[in-house]
C-alpha cells in the first residue's frame, strides 16, 4: 500500500524563539509497514511525529508543514543546542 502524499498528524506546535531548521535528523521506525509507522506518528496519545515519512516504495508522505516544530527528536541535543525540534526537519 503506498502512501498518501499528505497525511497531517496533530502531534506539532510553532517552532521555538524564532528558530529555523538548520538540520535534517532521519530516523528509523522499526515498524513492520510505512502505514503502521503512519497510524503512530499521527496517535494524538503516542505525541511523536515527523514531518516526513518514506516507504519502502519510496512513496513520501508529508505530516507536518515545514515552518511547525514535529515532535520527533525529544530531548535531543546537537553541538551544544538543545530543542533539535525547532532545529531540524524530522524525516
Amino acid at each position: 500500500m503506498s502512501l498518501p502524499p499528505w497525511h497531517p498528524s496533530p502531534n506539532f506546535g510553532p517552532r521555538r524563539d524564532g528558530l529555523r531548521p538548520a538540520l535534517i535528523v532521519i530516523h528509523y521506525t522499526a515498524m513492520d509497514s510505512a502505514r503502521a509507522a503512519l497510524d503512530r506518528l499521527c496517535d494524538p496519545g503516542a505525541q511523536v511525529s515527523a514531518h516526513y515519512l518514506v516507504g519502502a516504495d519510496g512513496a513520501v508522505c508529508q505530516m507536518v508543514e515545514e515552518a511547525a516544530r514535529a515532535w520527533h527528536a525529544g530531548a535531543g541535543e546537537w553541538a551544544g543546542k538543545g530543542d533539535i525540534n525547532s532545529r531540524s526537519i524530522g524525516i
